[in-house]
């Protein structure tokens, strides 16, 4: 911000503008405003996020798209700008699933105040604007049961009504917001009926 202001200095006082008018120095000014703050939330958050995962044993594979990202406890990048599944297995326990979802960030209202649309287009194409829930995962993994083949994934299987008690579990753990609840509900009401 200094280095924009001392930029902006000598056309703001009149000097290195020519004969250009006071107005026409204003509207520079708000021009490289403009340009220099635009992707705040790109810039501030960046394009990924780290998410702590755990379980309990540790010692778990965590993975998304058969990719393995390391072994719990771990931190992982994933990029905002899209859901994701975590799938954590550990051999003679069930493997179970969870998803991470992107919400709209409480900021982006104050990025389209200060950085305008083209801040907001910056942030809405690079995910910047999006942020991970749940920022922490912890997995209590259940052993098989003696000569049992491991079962397809709990998450799969689960009916609406258990989805969305999962979600209102995380809404009353603090985990999420009242918005990011809203704006999940809607989504996995949405597709309950697709």
């Amino acid at each position: 911000m200094t280095f924009l202001f001392i930029l902006c200095y000598p056309f703001l006082k009149g000097g290195g503008g020519g004969n250009m008018s006071k107005s026409m120095r204003l509207r520079l000014l708000l021009v490289l405003l403009g340009v220099f703050l635009c992707g705040c939330a790109t810039i501030i958050h960046g394009t990924t996020q780290k998410i702590h995962v755990s379980s309990e044993p540790s010692g778990a594979d965590v993975q998304e798209d058969s990719i393995k990202l390391g072994q719990t406890p771990v931190s992982v990048t994933l990029k905002r700008k899209s859901d994701h599944v975590l799938i954590i297995s550990k051999k003679g326990y069930q493997t179970e699933q969870r998803v991470i979802m992107h919400v709209i960030h409480g900021a982006v209202a104050g990025n389209i105040i200060v950085g305008g649309l083209i801040g907001w287009g910056v942030d809405a194409v690079s995910g910047g604007q999006y942020r991970l829930v749940p920022e922490m995962v912890h997995v209590v993994l259940k052993p098989l049961e003696p000569g049992s083949e491991e079962a397809g994934s709990p998450l799969l299987k689960m009916t609406t009504k258990q989805k969305l008690e999962e979600l209102k579990k995380l809404k009353d753990e603090g985990l999420i917001t009242e918005t990011e609840y809203e704006a999940i509900r809607k989504i996995i009401l949405k597709t309950a009926v697709e």
